[in-house]
C-alpha cells in the first residue's frame, strides 16, 4: 500500500505553537460555518455503530437555528431532507476541488427553502435528494445559508461539518485544513489485545490488558508478554480529549517492532462506500459483546479500508525466532500530540485448545447454506475474516409463529453486506394471510423484513446474523395526534403533529388534506407539518395514513378549523 507522507506547518493559533500534519490540503481557505467558536462534540474517524464519523460535529451551545454560513465561495451543489442520517443537509461545491457539507439543520435560507418545497410538493414527497445545477444557487464565502438543528439521526442540536473532496466525493480530516482548534492533550491508552495472526480473529480469544502510565510512557504490568502463536498482531483501546475534556478519537498509530516501523493506519479521508469496513477495523466481537473498542493494527482479509499502510510489514509480528520483541506503538492525535506504548511480546504460554469446525465459511468467498427449512448465500463482500458456522433449529417460541426458529450463527460476527434468507414455514397459513408474513432477526437488538413468497419459501432481508423465525402480522400501525382533538380551532397554532407505531416496521406515511397530499416532516416516529399556504381559513378534513412493512394500513380522520 502507499504510504501518504504528512507534512507538518505551524500554526501560532494553537498553543505552545503545536504542529499539525497538513498534508497539501488549504490552510484557511475554510472559515468557520458558525458565529460561536468551534468547540467539538465528535471528530472525524471518531468509532460509531457500523461506521466511522465522518466529520466534525460542532456545538451550537445546546440551541439550535443558529445561523449557518458558507466556508467560501461556491455554489449549493445537492439538497437531502430525511428523517434519519443527516437529516436536512445543504452541500456548497467550492472551485477548489472541494464540497463542504452542513447537516442536521432545521431549514434552508428563505429562497432555497422555497425551491425545495416546491421540488416535495411536485414529487409528492417530504424526503427528497435533489441535485441542483451550479448556477441556481451561488453562495459567497460568509452567506447566510441555513439555521442549525438537531434533524435526521441527531441526538441532541448541533452542526454536523464536513469537507470532501469534490472528485471522489471522500470526506476528509476536518482538523487538517487549518481551524482554530486549540489541542495540547495527547490521546489516553487504556488497553491493549494481541492476536494469533495465524487464527480467525473471530475464532480465538485474545489476550487483553490494561496499560499504565509510567515516566511519560504507556506500558504493561508484566514487561513481557507470552503468546502461544508464530505471528501475533495487536489492537488497541485508546482515545483523544483535545482541549475539551470530552471523548473523540484518535487520529493515527504506527506499530515498531525492535524500532523498526512496521505498519500505521491514519484516518484521513474515509468514503461512505467503506464506511462499514470499521466492523473489519475493530475487534467487532468484542465490542458488540459489551466490551470496549479495539482497533486492528493489521488487516483482515475481508477488509477493504483505505487506511492502512505497510511500512516493512502487514501488522504481523514473526515470533518463530523465540526471542523478545520489543514493541512500541506511537499514538497519535490529528495536530500531532503523541503517546507512546511499550511492552515486549515472546512466544509462549499455554496453547489454545484446537476446535473442531463443520461448516468453515471464507471472507472473498461466496458462502452458501442450505437445508429443508432454510436458505442463505453471503456474496464474497459479506466476511471479514474465517467463521466456523454455527446452525441450530429451535422450536417456536409463540403461537403467532409460523415456522420454527433457525440459529444461523451469532449477532457478535458482523456481515458487510445485505443477505437473503429463505424459511419455509412449519404450519399452514391460509392464502389470505401470506402477504402478511414478515421475518423477525434477534440477537443483540431485533429488526424485521417483508417478504415474498417463492415456490412455497418466504425470503427476507438482513446483514445480521441471528434467530430467524416467520410470524404473521395483521395488525394495522396506530396513527395518534398528539395535543389536538377532531372538531378544534387550530386557528393559533402553529404545528399539527401525530405519532404512529407499529411492531414490525414503518415502510410509509402519506397525509392528505381535503383530499390533496400535504407535507409532514419525521423525526423519529414524530410526524409533523407546520402550517402554511397550503392550509388557508375554514374548515378542514385532514387523513393521515400509515403502513408498515406486511402492508396493513392504519389512519386517523381528524376535522379542525382554521
Amino acid at each position: 500500500m502507499k504510504r501518504v507522507i504528512g507534512l507538518f506547518c505551524l500554526l501560532p493559533q494553537l498553543l505552545q505553537a503545536q504542529s499539525i500534519p497538513v498534508k497539501d490540503y488549504p490552510q484557511g481557505y475554510f472559515r468557520n460555518p458558525l458565529n460561536v467558536p468551534i468547540e467539538l462534540a465528535g471528530n472525524f474517524g471518531e468509532l460509531r455503530p457500523n461506521h466511522f464519523h465522518s466529520g466534525l460535529d460542532i456545538k451550537t451551545q445546546q440551541r439550535e437555528n443558529l445561523p449557518v454560513h458558507a466556508a467560501a465561495d461556491g455554489y449549493v451543489s445537492r439538497i437531502g431532507v430525511s428523517h434519519t442520517g443527516f437529516g436536512n443537509v445543504l452541500y456548497i461545491t467550492h472551485p477548489n476541488g472541494y464540497t463542504t457539507v452542513y447537516a442536521h439543520l432545521n431549514s434552508f435560507f428563505p429562497a432555497l427553502q422555497q425551491y425545495v418545497k416546491k421540488q416535495q410538493y411536485q414529487a409528492e414527497s417530504w424526503a427528497t435528494d435533489i441535485k441542483i445545477p451550479p448556477g441556481a444557487f451561488p453562495v459567497k464565502k460568509g452567506d447566510f445559508v441555513a439555521y442549525s438543528g438537531n434533524t435526521g439521526g441527531s441526538a441532541g442540536p448541533h452542526l454536523h461539518f464536513e469537507i470532501r473532496n469534490t472528485e471522489t466525493e471522500k470526506p476528509l480530516n476536518g482538523l487538517l485544513f487549518g481551524f482554530n482548534i486549540a489541542d495540547t492533550h495527547a490521546p489516553d491508552v487504556y488497553r491493549i489485545a494481541l492476536y494469533d495472526r495465524d487464527r480467525s480473529i473471530y475464532e480465538q480469544q485474545p489476550i487483553t490488558l490494561p496499560v499504565k502510565k509510567v515516566s511519560g510512557e504507556y506500558v504493561t504490568t508484566n514487561p513481557v508478554i507470552k503468546i502461544n502463536a508464530a505471528k501475533v498482531g495487536f489492537g488497541i483501546n485508546a482515545i483523544d480529549r483535545m482541549n475539551s475534556g470530552n471523548i473523540y478519537g484518535i487520529y493515527e498509530v504506527t506499530m515498531l517492532d525492535n524500532g523498526k516501523p512496521n505498519i500505521d493506519f491514519q484516518l484521513d479521508n474515509i468514503g461512505y462506500d467503506e464506511t462499514r469496513y470499521l466492523n473489519a477495523h475493530i475487534d467487532y466481537k468484542i465490542k458488540k459483546g459489551g466490551g470496549p473498542y479495539y482497533q486492528l493494527l493489521f488487516s483482515l482479509p475481508g477488509n477493504q479500508l483505505s487506511i492502512y499502510n505497510d511500512l516493512n510489514g502487514d501488522g504481523s509480528v514473526d515470533l518463530t525466532d523465540g526471542q523478545v520483541h520489543h514493541i512500541t506503538l506511537q499514538v497519535k492525535d490529528a495536530y500531532g500530540n503523541t503517546s507512546v506504548v511499550k511492552f515486549g511480546v515472546q512466544q509462549g504460554g499455554p496453547e489454545a485448545p484446537a476446535t473442531p469446525c463443520a461448516n468453515t465459511m471464507y471472507a472473498d468467498s461466496r458462502n452458501i447454506f442450505e437445508n429443508n427449512q432454510v436458505e442463505f448465500y453471503l456474496d464474497e463482500a459479506a466476511l471479514y475474516d474465517e467463521i466456523c458456522f454455527r446452525y441450530k433449529e429451535l422450536p417456536a417460541e409463540s403461537a403467532k409463529y409460523v415456522s420454527n426458529v433457525y440459529q444461523l450463527h451469532n449477532a457478535l460476527i458482523p456481515v458487510h453486506s445485505f443477505f437473503n434468507v429463505l424459511l419455509k414455514p412449519t404450519r399452514n397459513i391460509p392464502e389470505g394471510l401470506q402477504s402478511k408474513v414478515v421475518m423477525v432477526r434477534e440477537g443483540q437488538g431485533s429488526n424485521a423484513s417483508g417478504t415474498t413468497l417463492e415456490n412455497g419459501w418466504y425470503r427476507g432481508s438482513f446483514r445480521d446474523f441471528g434467530n430467524f423465525h416467520l410470524e404473521i402480522d395483521t395488525v394495522a400501525p396506530k396513527v395518534t395526534p398528539l395535543a389536538v382533538k377532531p372538531g378544534a380551532n387550530l386557528a393559533k397554532a402553529s404545528k399539527l403533529s401525530f405519532a404512529m407505531s407499529d411492531a414490525s416496521g414503518i415502510k410509509e406515511y402519506r397525509a392528505e388534506l381535503d383530499g390533496k397530499w400535504l407535507m409532514f416532516s419525521r423525526k423519529g416516529n414524530i410526524l409533523t407539518y407546520t402550517f402554511d399556504e397550503h392550509c388557508g381559513p375554514g374548515s378542514h378534513v385532514l387523513v393521515m395514513k400509515v403502513t408498515d412493512i406486511a402492508g396493513n394500513v392504519g389512519s386517523y380522520r381528524l376535522t379542525f378549523k382554521r
